[in-house]
Formats: C-alpha cells, sequence, structure tokens
C-alpha cells in the first residue's frame, strides 16, 4: 500500500475542501511564530494538494516549498498566484523518501495528512533528517470546537460507517483504522527523543453544508476512503444513506457553517539528538 494519491479528486477537491476567505492567511500567520525569528526561514509543507494553505505562503514571497504524491493536486497551484512566480514543488511519496538534503528547512508542517499516510512513522523520520537541528516540526488537524453540536459531515459520516458496518464492512482498515489519535503520535515522537506540546493554533469557521450535500459527496465517492469499495457494495450504502437522509435525519437541507480550531502536535529535536539517515 502506498499513501493515498488524490490525482482522482483534482477537479473537485477545492470545491469541497476549501477554506473561508482569509483563513489560509490566518494560518500563515498562526504558523510564523514557530519559526523562532530566524532570517531567511525555509519552510516545507506536506502534502500541498492544491495549494489551499500552501498558496498564501508563496503569495507572501516566503522561502516555501511543497511536495505531494499528486502533480495533478499541484498543477492547480500556480494559477491561484498573481506574482508570476512559479511555485517551489516537488513530486515524491512523503511516507517514502523526501526529495530534499539532510538539514533543509526550518520548518515542517502538515494539514489533514498524516491519517493518508500507511507509514507516517517513516514519514516523522524523513521530516527529522530535513530540519535544521533544533527546528519543528507540525502535524496539524482540525477539530470541531467542543462547544459546537455535531456538524453535519460528522453526521453523515458517522452514519456511513454504521451502514458499511451492517454490510460486513469493518470500521477498521476503512477509515478510522487508519487514522492515528495525537497521543499514539505523541508517543511516537517521545520514544524517538522529541519534546512534544499539543497547540491550538487557530479557531475558524468552516464553509456551509448540509447533510444532503455530504450524502450527495458520499454517492459520488469523493472522499478517499471510499474509493477501494465494490461497486455493487458501494451501491447498496448509498441507496441506505439515502433512506436515512428521506427518512430519519433531520433538517437534510440544512446549511450550518461549524466553528473549528486548527489544532497542532509541535516536536522538536534537541540539536545533540538529530540523526541523520
Amino acid at each position: 500500500m502506498t499513501t493515498v494519491n488524490y490525482d482522482r479528486a483534482v477537479a473537485y477537491y477545492d470545491e469541497t475542501r476549501a477554506f473561508r476567505s482569509g483563513v489560509a492567511e490566518q494560518y500563515r500567520q498562526a504558523i510564523l511564530p514557530f519559526l523562532d525569528g530566524h532570517d531567511n526561514p525555509r519552510i516545507l509543507e506536506l502534502a500541498i494538494g492544491t495549494g489551499l494553505i500552501g498558496a498564501s505562503f508563496f503569495a507572501a514571497g516566503d522561502s516555501y516549498v511543497g511536495v505531494d504524491i499528486s502533480r495533478g493536486m499541484m498543477g492547480r497551484i500556480a494559477s491561484k498566484l498573481d506574482n508570476g512566480n512559479a511555485p517551489d514543488l516537488a513530486q515524491a511519496d512523503i511516507a517514502r523518501r523526501l526529495p530534499f538534503t539532510d538539514d533543509s528547512f526550518d520548518l515542517v508542517h502538515a494539514l489533514r495528512v498524516f491519517h493518508l499516510l500507511d507509514d507516517w512513522q517513516r514519514c516523522i523520520q524523513e521530516v527529522r533528517r530535513v530540519l535544521k537541528p533544533g527546528r519543528r516540526l507540525l502535524i496539524v488537524r482540525n477539530a470541531p470546537l467542543e462547544s459546537e453540536a455535531q456538524p453535519p459531515w460528522a453526521v453523515v459520516h458517522g452514519k456511513w460507517d454504521e451502514i458499511l458496518a451492517e454490510l460486513g464492512v469493518g470500521v477498521e482498515g476503512i477509515r478510522h483504522g487508519i487514522f492515528r489519535t495525537d497521543d499514539i503520535m505523541m508517543e511516537y515522537l517521545r520514544s524517538t527523543g522529541a519534546k512534544t506540546r499539543s497547540v491550538d493554533l487557530l479557531p475558524y469557521t468552516e464553509r456551509a453544508v448540509s447533510p444532503r450535500m455530504m450524502v450527495e459527496r458520499r454517492r459520488q465517492k469523493m472522499f478517499s476512503s471510499d474509493w477501494h469499495l465494490p461497486a455493487d457494495l458501494h451501491a447498496r450504502a448509498v441507496q441506505q444513506l439515502n433512506r436515512w437522509l428521506e427518512t430519519d435525519c433531520a433538517q437534510p437541507d440544512e446549511l450550518r457553517a461549524q466553528s473549528m480550531v486548527f489544532r497542532a502536535i509541535v516536536a522538536r529535536w534537541a540539536e545533540q539528538d538529530q540523526v541523520r539517515g
């Protein structure tokens, strides 16, 4: 198994995953303090995709590099920049080998990425190699604020998992089986000698979605966790999900914008502990 390649999602990725206007720029501002004021810092984004976040760094003129397994996704980045500069990009499977020399970067960050890696430990080892001594890795995910009700996408995802389980498809290995909890990743990072902490980088508001919109995305196999499902099984699951939407889902067409937070695991290896592969 290799890292998930999103080439097949290029046409709809931005439409279904993009952030509200201004969020990417706010994310950049939240990341910059982790550079400790180093002169001319070099930043690496793992799995940059279509540049939903990375474009803000390129536009600001940062010394910024993006790497992704999907050439198709990265092909969308240049069109988002109006400064005429070509983005600095590299194609590679980040869970195998990063195509950079040792001690290349002052900061490495990854947003909504590690659940897609079959060997996330290997990725961390590679990050440790390309980071300059004493610099930081940020593993970032987005999470609903605890005070908020369950968002439409979470309700539909939960029902989808329930349906798949009823059809004999174990949730293990479909989606949750590959998600790494923060505790698991922090434990591994500490075993490598890293000092770790969890930080809430930035609260933000998602784009509004409805349960019906999320059901349609399941029907169209817009989530990588569904790509391997046999066509007949997927069709049966969609039929049941539609039945639930029409009979048991409260307010299936209500659009709701969920309050979220970017939550980061911050890892830093002491200079004397830095290793080279």
